[in-house]
């Protein structure tokens, strides 16, 4: 598989992590969202352990918030895919803003 960052991801990822607990969720298997995760943070300054895959859901096809700590409430989904978080739509980010 080739993946390609965006412009200014790293500073992205630097500037978010000083205002917010992040975490990378995937639809994707394990072995995929560990991969992604050391691209997109080589020196596992932001994500950690907070790496979650499908075999981390709770409901197929589905991602929740149920899997994520912290409150729902104060929650924000960056993804460009909206039918994978349509139990939580108040905490989506309009893709066309990503």
């Amino acid at each position: 598989m080739l993946t390609k960052l965006r412009p200014f991801v790293r500073r992205f990822l630097k500037e978010a992590s000083d205002m917010f607990e992040m975490y990378i969720y995937t639809m994707g298997d394990k072995a995929y969202a560990i991969e992604i995760a050391k691209l997109l943070d080589p020196d596992n300054v932001y994500f950690g352990s907070k790496v979650i895959s499908n075999s981390d859901c709770t409901q197929r096809h589905q991602k929740g918030l149920d899997v994520v700590l912290g409150d729902e409430s104060v929650a924000v989904i960056l993804d460009d895919t909206e039918y994978v978080s349509a139990n939580n739509p108040v905490n989506m980010v309009d893709k066309h803003f990503i």
